[in-house]
């Protein structure tokens, strides 16, 4: 049974809305089904990787394509970049089906595997890319310039990509997918094998190209990521969309209430736990680590008055005057409330496919799979 906000884009993208002209991609009714078996007999069974995927990202967003192993996601994305057909459906982007024209797209990818040819340096690779993409002679310099500078590849840029790391030939893969201002960008795990500063340095930069006109949908497995980067996200289980919106309405439609961190003084836990349960009704003990607590306040609470029970919302200004009259009492540390976390989301509505025959298959032979950019 579809999310009423997976129920609602379909109807959209079936009516064809203006919503959906005005998008960098469109996707409607998306199928990928594949041959269970060796025999080449019409009868043999087949697996429902993706199932009726219904989406479209406009111009300036960020789509975040999320889901455990063997939801389908991995498949999805092999369509969406054109490298393996879907079984029925259709992919717009700019106007044009894929299926249906072999003009060039504008479309930049970086694949999960750096597609990388050892023997360039840096520079060799950039600019091999930027005559493959059709950049005029006179600009691949400069472009290729400005490309090493964003991506913070000045030291490597005379460096064979043989001898580079592999987070500095991740920072390649990643600035091959924004060469020449592609309108529409793919990122399959984008900051797979970064430290953590140079992960952010990634981060800013795609926040950057997106708030310039690029269109970006991206999957990765930091939950912590897609918050920070992500306009709309689609949560898949099992080839279908669990969710779809933005990281607020995710929270309000799927969240069950706030996250509280206390952390107590001295030996008073077990005050503190049973102080906290009198002053605020409902809140839940999840989880004691020695001195720290992890509870979970709920939306609302039940408030009774004589014979009748209503639900009334919690005022965060009450929460926080609780836990400040405690902290000036020294009776608690710190503490920090914080809404449900996008990882907390996921875990709720994707959990863990038990079937991973989409994920085998689309690892089979990954490593002869040549570059997107012979596609794009």
């Amino acid at each position: 049974q579809f999310d009423e906000d997976v129920r609602r884009e379909r109807q959209l993208i079936l009516h064809d809305n203006e919503t959906t002209k005005s998008s960098v991609i469109v996707v409607g009714d998306l199928v990928k089904e594949f041959k269970e078996g060796k025999s080449k007999s019409n009868d043999k069974s087949t697996y429902l990787a993706v199932n009726h995927l219904n989406f479209h990202v406009q111009k300036r967003a960020c789509f975040g394509l999320l889901g455990a192993n063997g939801a389908g996601k991995t498949t999805t994305f092999r369509m969406l970049v054109n490298d393996i057909k879907s079984t029925s459906g259709k992919i717009i982007i700019n106007g044009r089906n894929i299926n249906q024209t072999k003009r060039d797209l504008e479309i930049g990818f970086c694949p999960q595997f750096d597609w990388l040819l050892h023997d360039l340096t840096v520079l060799e690779t950039l600019t091999l890319f930027a005559k493959l993409k059709g950049v005029e002679a006179s600009e691949i310099s400069e472009m290729c310039n400005n490309i090493v500078n964003i991506f913070g590849l000045e030291t490597y840029e005379n460096r064979r990509v043989q001898k580079l790391s592999g987070g500095n030939k991740r920072k390649v893969s990643a600035a091959l997918a924004f060469m020449a201002n592609p309108a529409l960008v793919f990122l399959d795990e984008p900051t797979t094998g970064l430290d953590a500063a140079a992960k952010r340095k990634l981060w800013k930069v795609i926040r950057a190209a997106r708030d310039v006109g690029l269109t970006i949908i991206m999957t990765s497995h930091s939950m912590e990521e897609c918050e920070a980067l992500c306009t709309k996200i689609g949560i898949m289980k099992m080839g279908q969309f669990m969710c779809l919106g933005n990281l607020q309405h995710l929270r309000n439609r799927f969240g069950n209430g706030y996250a509280i961190k206390v952390k107590v003084v001295g030996d008073n836990v077990d005050n503190i736990k049973t102080q906290l349960m009198s002053d605020l009704p409902g809140i839940e003990i999840q989880d004691q680590h020695n001195e720290v607590l992890f509870c979970n306040v709920p939306f609302s609470h039940s408030s009774t008055d004589g014979r009748n029970s209503t639900q009334l919302p919690y005022n965060l200004a009450h929460v926080f005057e609780i836990l400040n009259k405690k902290k000036e009492q020294k009776i608690i540390e710190s503490y920090s409330v914080t809404q449900t976390t996008l990882e907390q989301i996921f875990v709720q509505l994707a959990g863990e496919d038990e079937d991973i025959l989409s994920d085998q298959k689309d690892n089979k032979n990954k490593q002869t799979i040549p570059p997107m950019t012979t596609r794009l």
